[in-house]
């Protein structure tokens, strides 16, 4: 097996033909993994637009449909599309029931699943949780049960592939200036590490750069370095032998209309 996976927050640029140049220049992936392209499921022309944007591809997504939670620009939030080359082997999209927001989707190839997620930047906005049918918690509680769910969910799925944006930082060396320890911050991230460590998943930068730093948020209201490493691949333990390259495209270019850098990742099995 041989692939090689691109992830990045787009931050609602919506794709269309023209982005098929960005693609040359992140090496032509097989498979393109993008989060918050900002559509709503309800906009049928824009969906099938959208999955129909890249040519040569095939595209799984998951889009907002959380009409109580999600009240930004008319419900254009979030929203995740997966495009795999139609030269692979066929793949099945699964999206949960419980992701009514638009923040994961799996694609199950033979003998790979690859996840692209979106995961919950937590704040103290109250949480409307739709099995109770009421306001329980906050957005706080939320991303820690998203991360519960989605590390449990792909634990039952190696050997798979996790890619996105997990707006969490795991260390000090993935954050600058500083990194967050207060709470809620911090228990969200050692729950984080906790799941990951359970679900037997390996942050694929970290294990091949050892102390490396890099960063792919940056902070543009900033007039100093302020960035944090929170788009990331997360890989099987089996997978981790054939993993030859995790990176960063740092080039300024690709941030001239989001915040965060694209990643990428090759797996070399063949």
């Amino acid at each position: 097996m041989k692939l090689s996976i691109v992830s990045w927050n787009v931050e609602g640029v919506v794709p269309d033909t023209h982005f098929a140049e960005a693609l040359r220049s992140l090496g032509d992936p097989d498979v393109l993994c993008l989060q918050e392209i900002c559509i709503r499921a309800s906009d049928e022309v824009r969906v099938a637009a959208m999955a129909s944007a890249l040519p040569g591809y095939q595209a799984h997504y998951s889009l907002n449909r959380d009409a109580q939670n999600v009240l930004v620009r008319g419900g254009r939030s979030y929203g995740v599309v997966t495009y795999w080359k139609e030269s692979l082997a066929p793949a099945r999209a699964e999206v949960p029931e419980w992701d009514l927001e638009g923040r994961v989707v799996f694609s199950r190839f033979e003998g790979c699943t690859v996840a692209n997620v979106y995961a919950v930047n937590g704040t103290s906005k109250p949480y409307f949780d739709h099995e109770l049918g009421r306001f329980e918690g906050d957005r706080h509680a939320f991303k820690r049960r998203f991360q519960r769910m989605v590390l449990e969910h792909a634990a039952k799925l190696s050997p798979i592939i996790l890619a996105g944006d997990w707006n969490v930082s795991q260390a000090r060396i993935d954050s600058y200036p500083r990194l967050r320890t207060e709470e809620p911050h911090v228990r969200a991230r050692a729950e984080f590490l906790e799941l990951a460590e359970s679900a037997r998943l390996i942050d694929a930068y970290r294990h091949l750069h050892g102390n490396g730093k890099g960063y792919t948020w940056f902070n543009r209201r900033s007039r100093t370095l302020d960035a944090a490493r929170v788009d990331f691949f997360l890989v099987s333990e089996d997978l981790v032998p054939i993993t030859t390259s995790a990176r960063i495209f740092d080039d300024p270019k690709f941030r001239r209309h989001t915040d965060h850098a694209p990643i990428g990742l090759i797996i070399d099995g063949s």
